[in-house]
């Protein structure tokens, strides 16, 4: 499936949630939930970044 501009103004149903509107001061309001923790890590990582990041993968090759 494609998505054309056309279908994303016409109102793409999607079970994401989109949190491009989301300001700081809101995030720091969120319930302690899964979402709301993953949330505030990824602002605090992205503001002051301790480690590098780090991806680990095993190959066959």
């Amino acid at each position: 499936m494609s998505v054309t501009g056309a279908d994303v103004g016409a109102g793409l149903c999607s079970d994401l949630v989109d949190v491009a509107d989301l300001s700081l001061d809101e995030l720091d309001d969120l319930p302690d939930t899964v979402l709301g923790d993953l949330l505030r890590r990824i602002v605090a990582d992205a503001v002051t970044p301790g480690a590098e990041p780090v991806a680990a993968f095993q190959s066959a090759l």
